[in-house]
């Protein structure tokens, strides 16, 4: 079943008031929008520095263990490659 309405036109007052408020509010979010995403922005150049610190002292530890233990670190991709590849074959298997 179908309902049928009669909309009246909105008087042009209303109707340049309506839009004067709407006009308002994207303005207001516009400004909103810009400014989050400036805080967002900076956000995301403090954390970029903090994290290509971390990873850099975190690359060069791990360079240094797999220079002092190299078989360790062979024996431990080849268990890795393993784990890995079986998973791969499982899945791929069904």
């Amino acid at each position: 079943m179908t309902d049928f309405t009669i909309k009246t036109p909105a008087p042009k007052s209303t109707a340049k008031a309506g839009a004067k408020r709407a006009k308002a509010a994207v303005d207001k979010a516009v400004e909103t929008v810009t400014e989050k995403a400036h805080v967002a922005a900076e956000f995301v150049g403090e954390k970029a520095e903090i994290g290509k610190t971390w990873t850099a002292e975190k690359a060069q530890v791990a360079h240094q263990q797999a220079e002092e233990h190299p078989i360790a670190l062979a024996v431990g991709t080849f268990v890795a490659g393993l784990v890995f590849g079986f998973l791969l074959a499982r899945n791929f298997d069904r």
